[in-house]
């Protein structure tokens, strides 16, 4: 079954329990911790898979003095964040049968596994207009899911922006590992 035939029995939007966000997020220290809130949402007219949107803070950079904007860094920390919450609902939902091996112990193996066996193996980031990092927002999606014998690949699509108009846009290519 496909991840657009289960959107459909599903709600719109389904705002992604704070609980379960900060178990995805247990890997950070507290002050890197940047997405605060998760919804997941279903386009049912223009995207055969769900995205996330993710509402970001981030009040101090955990490596550099303030820039004034969201760099580079910040891009891909942010994207670990909001990719591993949709990846970890997803497989918590059974929404990809790809991955439905992280699903055992009660969904344990994807936080057994979240960090070694979840790699990126390509990243492109590209900025339109600065955004403001004190307050922003973040959106992932899933553009194709490869199955291969030991791994599965998944291009995702991200992209941040914030309330004055500024703008970033990405691609990230995961390889995720066989649990």
């Amino acid at each position: 079954m496909s991840m657009k035939t289960i959107a459909q029995k599903k709600p719109s939007q389904i705002t992604i329990d704070d609980g379960f966000v900060k178990k995805i997020l247990r890997p950070y220290r507290e002050d890197t911790s940047y997405l605060k809130k998760a919804v997941f949402e279903y386009d049912k007219d223009s995207n055969e898979y769900p995205i996330v949107k993710g509402d970001f803070e981030i009040k101090e950079s955990c490596y550099i003095d303030d820039t004034g904007h969201f760099n580079a860094v910040e891009f891909n920390i942010c994207f670990n964040q909001i990719g591993y919450t949709y990846l970890g609902y997803s497989i918590k939902e059974g929404l990809i049968p790809e991955l439905e091996g992280f699903s055992k112990n009660n969904g344990n193996e994807f936080f057994e596994k979240q960090l070694s066996h979840f790699l990126i193996v390509n990243i492109q980031s590209s900025y339109k207009r600065p955004i403001n990092s004190d307050q922003f927002y973040g959106e992932v999606g899933i553009k194709t899911i490869t199955k291969k014998a030991s791994c599965t690949f998944i291009i995702m699509s991200c992209k941040y922006y914030d309330d004055d108009g500024g703008r970033s846009f990405g691609e990230i290519t995961l390889a995720i590992l066989n649990p």
